[in-house]
């Protein structure tokens, strides 16, 4: 009977195997085992249990259905405000069609006519110099305090395409006119510009009066215009990469804006081409720039040029009976490269201007060149124009304006034929001076600035078998500008 049923036993085991292959067989064993592991924690879970894992997921439920709530209301307050800012544009623009607008901010005052064709702004520059000299230097060592620049300024557009610009000058107690032109503006290669502004010559002298590094120029500036009347065409081309300026000028001695009127039919001409080649990328080269100017006229009835120093004495003394005659050419290499807040300038200048004494005329070579190089302590960005503050100054709320180092050497002479033809004396005039420049600059918010310099300068000749003794100041300024 045993037997039998053993026998029995292993023939149902064989069919079962010949119907569910050993791999399947176990499969299936270890399948059951893990789910009765899963299982068994839920069956043994109490009735309270239970309700409280019910309880937590319905919680759980609720509080993810608030936060899709929350979701949507915020999603709808942002369409709704980007709705009313849409609204708020388009009726600002509907206004300025129909209405004419007055604004007030760091470009100064600004009233503009309904659709922007008529547009006049108002602004002011402001500079107030103390001047502290050390030792006899080039001339007059009396401190004081000076008004450098007091100019109010009026700019704007009328009939959409024409810029104008008119700006006089009040300060160190004379009346002049330093600027006011018109600009046509129609044709994007060429710009065309009438009136008394500064000629395309020198790459100091053609920045603002408010953007310089310091608080004078360098010496090449000695050799090139101020302002002069004339005419001009200019334009950037190739999306800024480069900039030309060509143009008719009646003609003023160095470092003159002449007399508003013309002392010759004979005209200057000027011209200058400035590249920025790697303005449109982002790589360590965009913030360089390099050009030429020039300038090529006749000096006869003209006024004698009067160089200065970096303290603003003059340094030099034509002879008696010299007059200005015979032609005048200026070249003037230049360049710059801004990046980061790392910024160097350099100017190289070169003039052959003629002069007359007891009726023979002689060409005489003048020569300058200067080097800047300057670093903004606080991050701010360098470059041609004065920089903007990230945090203006507010101590009280962590805000101290931008602080910014600078240092300058440069170099001023004259032909040694100047002294051989008796245009100037040696024992009066130095044909030769070299100065450096270290400043500190803080610009306490976008339009106001206090800058404060040293600079010494060493002479060759102009004392009596001996040099002039050396000029030593400290010019500090403060500087309010909106334009």
């Amino acid at each position: 009977m045993f037997h039998r049923r053993f026998y029995e036993a292993r023939a149902k085991g064989r069919a079962a195997r010949a119907f569910f292959p050993p791999r399947i067989a176990r499969g299936a064993m270890w399948f059951g085992l893990a789910l009765t592991v899963l299982l068994v924690p839920a069956w043994a879970q109490s009735p309270d249990q239970q309700t409280a894992t019910q309880a937590a997921a319905q919680t759980t439920d609720q509080k993810l259905e608030q936060l899709q709530q929350k979701v949507d209301e915020l999603d709808q307050a942002v369409k709704v405000a980007q709705r009313k800012q849409e609204l708020a544009e388009e009726a600002a623009a509907e206004k300025a069609k129909t209405e004419a607008t007055v604004t007030a901010d760091t470009s100064g005052f600004t009233i503009r006519s309904p659709g922007g064709n008529y547009l006049l702004k108002i602004g002011a520059d402001l500079q107030l110099d103390n001047r502290t000299y050390f030792g006899t230097g080039a001339g007059s060592d009396i401190d004081s305090l000076v008004a450098r620049r007091v100019r109010p300024t009026f700019s704007g557009t009328i009939y959409k395409y024409i810029d104008f610009m008119f700006r006089p000058d009040f300060g160190q107690g004379t009346t002049a006119i330093y600027d006011a032109y018109a600009q046509l503006n129609y044709l994007a290669w060429a710009n065309l510009r009438v009136g008394k502004f500064k000629p395309p010559v020198g790459l100091e002298r053609l920045q603002s009066d408010d953007d310089t590094t310091f608080n004078e120029r360098g010496l090449p500036s000695d050799l090139g215009p101020q302002r002069d009347i004339g005419y001009q065409l200019s334009a950037d081309l190739f999306k800024r990469r480069a900039n030309y300026a060509v143009g008719v000028f009646n003609g003023v001695p160095d470092a003159s804006i002449g007399t508003d009127t013309a002392v010759s039919d004979h005209r200057d001409y000027a011209a200058r081409i400035f590249l920025t080649p790697f303005l449109p990328d982002e790589g360590v080269l965009q913030g360089l720039g390099f050009g030429f100017g020039a300038s090529g006229g006749n000096t006869d009835g003209e006024a004698l040029p009067a160089f200065k120093t970096f303290g603003q004495q003059p340094f030099f003394t034509f002879a008696s009976g010299v007059t200005a005659a015979g032609h005048r050419t200026r070249l003037d290499p230049q360049a710059y490269y801004y990046l980061g807040s790392f910024g160097l300038l350099a100017e190289y200048a070169l003039n052959e201007e003629g002069f007359q004494k007891s009726g023979v005329r002689r060409e005489i070579a003048f020569r300058a060149y200067q080097a800047e190089v300057s670093y903004i302590l606080t991050g701010e960005k360098k470059s041609f124009a004065s920089p903007t503050p990230r945090k203006p100054f507010d101590p009280l709320h962590g805000g101290w304006g931008a602080w910014e180092l600078a240092a300058r050497v440069g170099d001023w002479e004259a032909e040694k034929g100047i002294y051989s033809y008796g245009l100037a004396s040696s024992s009066t005039s130095p044909r030769h001076l070299h100065e450096w420049v270290g400043g500190v600059n803080c610009y306490l918010n976008r339009l106001f600035k206090v800058a404060a310099d040293y600079g010494k300068t060493d002479f060759g000749g102009g004392a009596v078998n001996s040099n002039k003794l050396p000029e030593r100041i400290i010019l500090l300024r403060f500087q309010i500008n909106f334009i």
